[in-house]
Order: C-alpha cells, then sequence, then structure tokens
C-alpha cells in the first residue's frame, strides 16, 4: 500500500485540498448548530398543559383498555351460556351422570372443550344436589359436593340462587391454586332442573390485556381493582403475582368507587408519585375500578428530553446561582478503609470501604449508588464520549476516546440490579465545569434513569474536587478547593434535576 508521504506532488495537493474542504464544511455545520442552539426559544408547555397532556393520554389509554376488558368479557360470556344450547355437549352431560367412565363420552368432552370452550380453565358438570360428577382437570373439586365442602362459598351461593346463569366474581380458589372465575350455566331437561355446567374462568383472561405495557412508556401500567380493593391484574413492578394479593387502598380506589371517575396526582400502591387516571365500570354483573398511570418521574423526564437543549442552559444557570453551601472547612474524618480511585478509573466499594479520588478538575467524578446495597465511584477524563460533543475532535482522536460511563452504567444495569430496581439507582456528576454535563445526564438517561435520580454536583468558582463516597452510598463528600481555601460541602443535599426542572416552570408540588 502506497504512503501519504510517498504519492506524486500533484496527488498530495489533491488529497490536501480535499482534507480543507471536509474540515471547512465540518466547521461550517458546526457554526450552525452553535447557531441554532442559541435561538433554541423557551418550552411554550406549561406545567398546567403537561398535566393536562398527561392525563389526556392516560385516560386515552384506560377507555381503550376498558373497551377491550368488556369486549372479552362479553365474548367469553357469549360462549359460555351457548353451552346449554350445545347438542354435544348435553348428550354427554346425560350420559356421564348415569357412567361416569364412560371414556367415549370423556373423550368427546375433552375435544369440545378444546376446540369450543377453550377459553376456560375448567368445565364442571354439577348434578341438582351439588355433585360434582365430571371436570375436565379434575382437580380437587372432582367427586366432592359444592353444597356441603367450603371450596367456594359464593359459587355455591349462585347455584342456589333462581336464573338460568350466573358470573360468580374472582376469588382465590383452593382446588385451583389461583384466582378463578365462574360462569354457571343451568341445564333443563323436559322441563326439569338437571343440574349445571360450570366453566372456570382463569385470571389470565382478563391480565393478559393489561399485561401489554407496549405503549405505557417506561413506568406506566393500567390495572383492574375489585370492590375489595384488591387487584385483579398483575403489577407491573412486583415480581409475585399480584392477583387477589395486592391491596389498593390509594385515592384513585377511594374516589373511583365513591364517583366514578376522575384524575389526580397520587402516592401508588408502591408509595410512588404517579399521575392517575381511573374509573368504576360494570360488566358481567359485577363492579370493577381501571387505572391507568404513570410514574411522575417519568412525565418530568420525558419533558425535558423535548427541550433538552433549553433546560440544559437553565439547570447550569441554576446552579451557578446557587453556590454549594458550607458544612465546615473539612469533611468529617473517615470512619471505614478507604479505596483509591484514579483518572479513568472506577471501583466498587468492596466490603464497605469508602471510595475516595482527588484532584477533579478538568476531569468528572460520577458516583453511582443503589442506597443501602452498593456504590461505584468514576473518574473521566476529558477524552471520554461525555466530553466530545465535537465530530472534529473525535476525527483527529481517530477512536482513541472511550466511553466510560455508559460502559459502567451498562455493567451495573446487566449484573447489580433488575429493571424494576432501576428507580433506586442513583447517579450523582460532580465537576467544576459543565463540558461534561449534558453528555453524561443523556447517558445515564439512555439507560433509562430518570432525572429525578440525577444530581449535578457543580461549583464553577473552585478549581478542583476531592470526593468521598460512601461504601453503601449513604453519604457523598465533595471537598472544593478555592482561591480562598477548601469548602466541604455533603453531595447528598443538593437538589436532583427532576425537583430543579420543577421549580423552573414552576410545577406545583
Amino acid at each position: 500500500m502506497t504512503s501519504a508521504t510517498n504519492l506524486p506532488p500533484r496527488q498530495n495537493l489533491r488529497r490536501g485540498r480535499k482534507t480543507i474542504l471536509f474540515l471547512t464544511m465540518i466547521l461550517a455545520l458546526m457554526a450552525v448548530a452553535a447557531t441554532l442552539h442559541l435561538l433554541t426559544p423557551p418550552p411554550a408547555t406549561t406545567a398546567t398543559d403537561l398535566k393536562q397532556q398527561t392525563f389526556a393520554a392516560l385516560a386515552k389509554i384506560r377507555q381503550e383498555k376498558k373497551a377491550e376488558i368488556v369486549a372479552r368479557c362479553t365474548e367469553i360470556q357469549q360462549t359460555a351460556l351457548a353451552i346449554q344450547h350445545d347438542p354435544e355437549m348435553r348428550r354427554c352431560f346425560k350420559g356421564l351422570h348415569g357412567n361416569p367412565e364412560a371414556s367415549s363420552l370423556v373423550y368427546a368432552v375433552d375435544q369440545r372443550f378444546a376446540t369450543t370452550y377453550n377459553d376456560f380453565y375448567d368445565i364442571l358438570f354439577v348434578d341438582s344436589t351439588g355433585y360434582v360428577f365430571h371436570s375436565v382437570k379434575k382437580e380437587q373439586d372432582y367427586r366432592t359436593n359444592l353444597f356441603t365442602g367450603n371450596a367456594n362459598p359464593e359459587l355455591a351461593s349462585a347455584l342456589k340462587r333462581p336464573g338460568e346463569e350466573h358470573f360468580v366474581e374472582f376469588n382465590y380458589y383452593p382446588p385451583s391454586e389461583e384466582a378463578a372465575a365462574f360462569f354457571t350455566v343451568s341445564l333443563q331437561e323436559g322441563g326439569r332442573h338437571q343440574g349445571w355446567f360450570i366453566l372456570q374462568l382463569a385470571s389470565n383472561s382478563i391480565n393478559a390485556i393489561l399485561s401489554d405495557h407496549n405503549t405505557l412508556g417506561r413506568t406506566g401500567e393500567v390495572y383492574l381493582v375489585n370492590r375489595q380493593r384488591l387487584m385483579l391484574s398483575d403489577s407491573r413492578f412486583l415480581e409475585d403475582s399480584t392477583i387477589l394479593r395486592q391491596k389498593v387502598d390509594t385515592k384513585a380506589v377511594k374516589e373511583a368507587l365513591q364517583k366514578k371517575s376522575g384524575e389526580d396526582i397520587i402516592r401508588d400502591y408502591r408509595g410512588v408519585r404517579v399521575f392517575s387516571s381511573y374509573e368504576k365500570f360494570a360488566t358481567l354483573g359485577v363492579t370493577w375500578v381501571i387505572i391507568a398511570e404513570i410514574d411522575e418521574d417519568e412525565v418530568i423526564t420525558e419533558y425535558y428530553k423535548q427541550h433538552k437543549t433549553y433546560f440544559q442552559k437553565q439547570f447550569v444557570r441554576y446552579l451557578t446561582e446557587r453556590p454549594p453551601a458550607s458544612a465546615g472547612a473539612t469533611a468529617a474524618a473517615a470512619a471505614q478503609p478507604r479505596q483509591r480511585v484514579d483518572m479513568n478509573e472506577f471501583a466498587k466499594s468492596d466490603q464497605g470501604k469508602e471510595l475516595t479520588t482527588r484532584g477533579v478538575a478538568s476531569c468528572t467524578a460520577v458516583a453511582i449508588s443503589y442506597p443501602g446495597r452498593f456504590a461505584y465511584l468514576a473518574h473521566i477524563s476529558p477524552t471520554d464520549e461525555i466530553y466530545l460533543d465535537n465530530p472534529l475532535t473525535k476525527f483527529f482522536l481517530q477512536g482513541q476516546y472511550h466511553n466510560f460511563l455508559a460502559h459502567l452504567l451498562g455493567k451495573i444495569e446487566h449484573f447489580e440490579i433488575t429493571p424494576h430496581q432501576r428507580r433506586d439507582l442513583r447517579v450523582a456528576i460532580i465537576a467544576v465545569h459543565d463540558a461534561s454535563f449534558a453528555k453524561a445526564v443523556d447517558a445515564a438517561l439512555a439507560h433509562d434513569i430518570e432525572l429525578a435520580n440525577i444530581t449535578f454536583i457543580y461549583n464553577p468558582g473552585a478549581s478542583s474536587a476531592d470526593i468521598t463516597l460512601g461504601g453503601a452510598g449513604d453519604r457523598l463528600d465533595v471537598t472544593w478547593h478555592e482561591e480562598q481555601g477548601s469548602m466541604y460541602e455533603n453531595g447528598l443535599g443538593r437538589d436532583n434535576l427532576g425537583m430543579i426542572l420543577k421549580k423552573i416552570i414552576h410545577y406545583p408540588t
């Protein structure tokens, strides 16, 4: 291969002109981008508009999910009621009542169940005395009496009420060891009551509709609650099933049961502030509450993303006008052994050791912690991705820069926490400049960390900083070195970016 230095003079000149042209174009594009950046107008959306837009979106999702649930319940009910006019199932009921072991009839029921009644978990054949003489699943309710047993008092009560069919709401059903609802369909023959078809409905028939979170962002969910204020669907955030296990005694449920529908910012069943849109509705003769919610932190973060350029400047201005509050000339003496972190290094607290790094000047320190569990401290140099907005710099570095923060966040995300624990992860960016601020925040947001979990600990009046991070992420000591001396700050006392954004847009808290 011929190197550039061995090219003929004319070719060398031609290559030089192309390089100059390329660099000129890049500089021109940068100038345009910088001009647009300066001309970026403030967001027109007010805090009131933001709330109204969020509630409108939640109401639309809630109504769509409710319509799906009602349509699904109607479809299932029609299938259940059709069984009393199904000649094949009537024939099997009559034949198995006299001969429960007739294999040809058992096979016929199984076939019919698989092709026509597969919306249901089980079908019980029950005679007029309450005796279960056939069951597709043959669980513990098979060959028992529903009137004298204690498996489901509500079901027994429904069988005793007049009427050809009833719906028995979801309750825990011991024979199946899960929540179940039932359609009871009376069987008449020659004007005489012969017994009942009882079609058992599993909760997944409804839960499947609500477990689709594709249009609900990172934290949105829609769930059902019964009159006893118990969840009828699974939570998006809790690992174990919440059906009939999770009590939801929130303002949304109370108001829905009292006045049918509404919207508000409340504390949800997790204790998290959410936008909540709720409604009471009736289907299958029972009353349920449907609730659509999304974390307030996500709403604020998404608003920031829509107006990122504007808010980046506002954040820096806000923090510049509010210097750190001094807590003394020096930090308190270390209570634990310390582990030192040098430039272009990160470390995880080992066995409760404190992490410390010194001389953060043109560099940036990032503290990442899961309070009570672990803490990481990184010291990132100016050749990192969080500094490099300029494409020319990347071009001349020829890939020798790195993406330190994204790598560390990815490591934590894959090996330290579950997706549901991400909301408890805390990121603190510490610097005496704002050169790395915007892209460091972008890196955190790219890993679905909300603004409320990010803090920018900033002191443009300092020449450098020394940082000590408690081993459990419960303390963050920053010593700023200024011309007049050193000043100590507890970094955990700073407002997070979510709080600052709320103050900027006069968002009522």
